[in-house]
């Protein structure tokens, strides 16, 4: 997955676990972190300050995972969280590590 990708699909289920821990979250925004969890294998909520590296590390490990958690997101247009990926298509993504010159398109 790219970095932006990464950065916005983490950040979006983030803002989520993080709205459903502190209690603010609509009850169609339990019902997704449930599904999330679910999909991550969680028995039980991560420490809120944890959220993020957790979430960054599967989805930066599992593509099919990563993909999983896309379309759960989408799903769900009226939550803020869904609203934050709602354009992202994660196929055929070329990361390049180092580049030592120019890039041609």
């Amino acid at each position: 997955m790219d970095p932006i990708t990464l950065a916005t699909v983490t950040a979006a289920a983030t803002t989520l676990g993080t709205e459903c821990l502190k209690g603010m979250a609509s009850e169609s925004g339990k019902d997704l972190w449930g599904r999330i969890k679910s999909l991550f294998g969680w028995k039980e909520d991560p420490a809120l300050p944890e959220i993020a590296d957790k979430i960054a590390r599967r989805l930066e490990a599992d593509a099919t995972l990563s993909k999983e958690l896309i379309a759960l997101l989408q799903s769900r247009p009226s939550e803020t969280a869904s609203q934050l990926v709602g354009h992202i298509v994660a196929e055929k993504v070329i990361v390049i590590g180092t580049n030592h010159g120019p890039i041609q398109m």
